[in-house]
């Protein structure tokens, strides 16, 4: 995680993208943990399960080669996120060759093995790693705020967030978010509940990402995560945030 504090406008772009990134190693790594254990009767929520992490990870991308690097460069200058863009290139496709597996899966056009998934992630997920470190080196706070005024990063941020919820599913993506996150980030800290972005759980108050409204937080935990609920089960946390043991009944 970036150095700095998450409520400072300027360190926000570094620490807030250094969140959405753990929440997806967070999902891969759940997707590689309990890739041996999959019984056949968890097969078709697990498969849904791991479109939806993958899902997200490409539904980031597009927000971001579509809204949210164009936007810092008008500041920053252009092409200096172009580096970041063409890194897409070196694991994207090999995620959509394992989309497409996992779909065949969910089909019933070929059979699940968790070693083939574990070969799947094992092509692409160093590339994918060292992207989204290379990546946060490039929100550096020192440049942010230089190009920026505080203003100016929350009309992108807000910008983001609307351009985010618009094309997400419900019922799938949110709830990923929930339990795809990472209790120990340094940024959730004991605050006082006066901050629309603050969320109580578990008689605690801590910095949220992403900075959901309660009652939109609420609605996930106790609406749309029932439609799929088995699928939420492969999470490293249920939705109350709380971790989850690892599995240990193999195949």
């Amino acid at each position: 995680m970036p150095p700095g504090d998450f409520s400072n406008q300027f360190d926000f772009p570094a620490i807030n993208m250094a969140a959405a990134h753990n929440m997806f190693i967070q999902g891969v790594n759940a997707m590689a943990t309990h890739a041996p254990y999959v019984t056949d009767k968890k097969v078709q929520p697990f498969m849904l399960f791991c479109l939806t992490v993958l899902g997200n990870i490409h539904h980031h991308h597009r927000i971001e080669e579509t809204f949210y690097f164009e936007a810092l460069e008008k500041k920053l200058g252009e092409g200096y996120l172009t580096e970041s863009k063409d890194e897409h290139e070196t694991f994207v496709p090999q995620i959509e060759a394992t989309e497409s597996w996992l779909e065949d899966v969910r089909d019933g056009k070929t059979k699940y093995l968790g070693s083939t998934l574990l070969a799947q992630i094992n092509s692409w997920a160093d590339d994918m790693v060292h992207h989204l470190n290379h990546e946060i080196e490039k929100l550096d706070r020192n440049k942010i705020k230089e190009c920026f005024t505080e203003k100016e990063l929350k009309a992108i941020d807000s910008e983001f967030m609307k351009v985010a919820l618009k094309d997400a599913n419900f019922y799938t993506s949110l709830p990923m978010v929930l339990i795809c996150g990472n209790p120990a980030t340094p940024w959730r800290v004991f605050l006082s509940f006066s901050n629309g972005n603050m969320n109580l759980s578990n008689g605690c108050v801590y910095l949220r990402f992403p900075p959901f409204p309660l009652p939109l937080i609420w609605a996930i935990r106790y609406w749309y995560s029932r439609r799929h609920r088995e699928a939420w089960e492969f999470g490293p946390l249920d939705l109350n945030g709380k971790v989850k043991p690892l599995p240990s009944s193999p195949k």
